[in-house]
């Protein structure tokens, strides 16, 4: 029915919108109402999607500002987003690819409506609560399904860590931000993140993840890479498995 976007099954209240392998939204539903974790690219209609899932009313938001978690707004009057998010989202909204795709199409930017930490949205029976990351982006928060055991992450906590881009905090700001999921730790098992494909990852990578973030702070880099991206060259530490790395800037 949808070419771009795959809902896969997570378990009986939760699925995993995979958007062609380039990024991930979730749909969480209780039994009263449910939740839109990111819109994606919006080359496709989530709306249409999420209509297809649940019959349920439903809120919208997003895990952080970049264009590949957000663009999918456009099908939705209100989205949730981090106030320290939103001049970095407003600016990627002038991306002329993006805004002559969105006027072919006679739509406009969704409102954007103010989640701060602390935050919680009861769904009834699944309660998600909203804890702020700074570091990836100013704004970044993750998601805590306690009836789950299950953290949604968004790009904060990934195999593979964008800490280089204009917008990214310090990696000292970014260390002290997941010391607050390490005080929640005993409260999920899995996590799933903004570019999961298929099924849940193990919560283990928060420890890993973290401990990679002060091994750079330390200057623990010896075996650090170069790293090119678009937006020029930066550096690599890689952790464990590929391909876990913490990407950040150097000079």
């Amino acid at each position: 029915m949808f070419e771009r976007i795959k809902p896969v099954r997570i378990n009986e209240h939760i699925w995993l919108l995979n958007d062609k392998d380039e990024s991930t939204g979730y749909l969480v539903m209780g039994k009263e109402r449910a939740l839109l974790i990111d819109t994606m690219n919006g080359y496709e209609d989530v709306n249409a999607v999420v209509r297809n899932l649940t019959e349920l009313p439903f809120d919208v938001i997003n895990t952080h500002g970049h264009p590949d978690h957000i663009y999918g707004n456009v099908y939705f009057d209100k989205v949730y987003m981090h106030p320290d998010d939103w001049e970095i989202a407003f600016g990627y909204l002038k991306n002329p690819e993006f805004k002559e795709a969105v006027r072919k199409r006679d739509l406009k930017f969704s409102g954007l409506l103010p989640v701060e930490e602390g935050d919680v949205f009861n769904l009834g029976g699944i309660k998600l609560e909203v804890y702020h990351i700074p570091g990836h982006t100013p704004g970044g928060i993750c998601l805590l399904d306690s009836e789950d055991r299950i953290l949604f992450t968004g790009d904060s906590i990934i195999e593979q860590t964008w800490m280089q881009m204009e917008e990214s905090l310090s990696l000292d700001v970014f260390y002290e931000a997941l010391n607050k999921i390490t005080k929640i730790r005993d409260c999920f098992d899995y996590v799933l993140t903004g570019h999961t494909r298929e099924k849940l990852e193990d919560a283990s990578l928060c420890e890993v993840h973290r401990e990679a973030v002060h091994d750079i702070i330390e200057g623990k880099t010896a075996n650090d890479v170069m790293y090119s991206w678009y937006g020029g060259i930066a550096k690599a530490h890689p952790y464990g498995k590929e391909p876990r790395r913490i990407v950040y800037k150097f000079t």
